[in-house]
């Protein structure tokens, strides 16, 4: 188990759906290429690892329209918390919630999501996210990520820097945007298969940000 992360926890606080019901960018992405892939397509069961699951809309959008079963890890108890009251009893039998440390996950996934989760995290933690996606994919699994671009006009360049960390910022919380160059060499162990920015709006319980993230998705090189 991990300890609450006390940001996190108070952006919770009250039930507050701050990105609203529906799916993400990379969901959508994720759902129409494995609707549309020969591989997954004929499939009774994916086995989806969700990193960063936040309070479950991704899982629950992917669930509704995939033969899935979804581990939703998260490092806030009242985000995963939400994401079980919002769960039916039908998708309680195919998504499993945790407040977990996503380095100590071990079992082998057809699928790894991680949506808007890398940017939130420091050097060693996007290390430790890296192994884990090598260790949990399987060798013919896809992953899929998404991760504010260093062209993002909500964040870039706002707040203090990180010294010795480009594109690195400290605001309300630490924030790492993300260059092509830069993803490429971090997840040079994939086969990657799309890599390309995606501008987008997003609703917020506050006010509407705009955003422009990259969307990865590669395989294991063997």
């Amino acid at each position: 188990m991990v300890s609450n992360q006390l940001p996190w926890n108070s952006t919770y606080d009250n039930d507050k759906k701050v990105w609203g019901d529906k799916p993400s960018e990379l969901a959508v992405v994720a759902y129409n290429y494995l609707k549309e892939s020969q591989q997954f397509n004929c499939r009774k069961d994916i086995f989806i690892l969700d990193l960063g699951c936040g309070y479950g809309r991704d899982a629950v959008f992917l669930a509704q329209h995939l033969p899935c079963h979804i581990l939703g890890l998260d490092s806030s108890e009242a985000a995963i918390q939400m994401a079980r009251h919002s769960l039916s009893s039908d998708l309680k039998k195919r998504i499993e919630l945790l407040c977990f440390d996503f380095s100590q996950v071990s079992d082998k996934y057809d699928v790894v999501f991680i949506s808007n989760l890398y940017q939130l995290l420091k050097p060693e933690e996007r290390a430790k996210l890296r192994e884990t996606l090598k260790r949990c994919l399987k060798e013919d699994g896809v992953c899929f990520l998404s991760t504010f671009s260093v062209r993002d006009p909500q964040h870039f360049g706002k707040g203090a820097p990180v010294e010795g960390e480009p594109n690195s910022f400290l605001d309300v919380r630490y924030l790492h945007l993300s260059t092509r160059e830069e993803l490429e060499n971090d997840f040079n162990f994939l086969n990657i298969s799309a890599l390309y920015e995606r501008q987008f709006h997003e609703p917020r319980s506050t006010r509407d940000h705009d955003h422009i993230a990259w969307i990865l998705m590669g395989r294991i090189k063997q």
